[in-house]
């Protein structure tokens, strides 16, 4: 009995420890530098929890962001603290337990042009990307991250009308703001600590000329919309069985 209980609280701690509140959303924790719109597989140890980044799609037009100016808190900050160990430490973040000091912020950037993903995955030059989402029903997009930059950075995001993911160079991805129309600034992932991340599942119906497409994206447990499916073997293979 004794072992059991054991492993419970060891099961218990994984799932707990390694996943945060931000916002109210349920986001993993991660030493990793991960891109915006990357593909991957969770990776997971008995002590380690982490994303095998395995794909980049060509974002050849550019995908809205939406930036969310987030409070650290204990722990988010633990998060952080984490992360920056192995990525950028010229980013500082100067935290005070206290309601009288102005505490710092990061950002929680999630992608907002969702149909534009899906139809950047439709495009020929990412076919190979399309074939390997199909093949794998445990692959996800990464839509959401929560990341912190240098306070200049910081105020460029604040002060952008618009935030783009955008394709830069060969398989690498940038953040463009733009104000009225102009770009201001280009940051790259690189500049930034990244220590958590959210996922989403392609859904996948087939259309009248019996072809595999990605209808939507959905994070975590959320349900597909109708006749829709995480896995792509079983989408056809359920369309197929009400088509006879």
């Amino acid at each position: 009995m004794i072992k059991y209980i054991q492993i419970a609280l060891i099961l218990s701690c994984f799932i707990s420890c390694k996943t945060i509140s931000i916002q109210n959303e349920a986001q993993q924790t991660t030493s990793e530098n991960i891109m915006l719109g990357t593909i991957g597989q969770q990776k997971d140890f008995v002590l380690e929890q982490d994303y095998n980044h395995t794909a980049l799609p060509d974002y050849n037009q550019p995908i809205k962001v939406k930036p969310n100016l987030v409070v650290f808190n204990k722990q988010s900050l633990k998060a952080f603290k984490k992360a920056q160990q192995t990525q950028n430490k010229r980013v500082i973040v100067n935290y005070v337990d206290s309601v009288k000091t102005k505490q710092p912020s990061f950002f929680k950037l999630e992608i907002a042009d969702r149909v534009g993903v899906l139809n950047t995955l439709k495009n020929e030059v990412n076919s190979d990307v399309f074939q390997f989402l199909k093949n794998n029903n445990q692959a996800h997009i990464v839509t959401s991250i929560s990341l912190a930059l240098s306070q200049d950075k910081i105020n460029a995001v604040k002060n952008a009308d618009e935030v783009f993911l955008e394709t830069s160079g060969i398989k690498n991805y940038v953040l463009k703001t733009y104000k009225n129309k102009e770009l201001q600034q280009t940051i790259k992932f690189t500049d930034a600590v990244v220590f958590t991340y959210q996922t989403s599942n392609a859904c996948w119906k087939q259309n009248d000329k019996y072809q595999l497409e990605i209808i939507d994206l959905v994070e975590g447990n959320d349900k597909c919309p109708d006749q829709s499916y995480k896995s792509a073997k079983r989408a056809k293979k359920e369309i197929n069985y009400f088509k006879l």
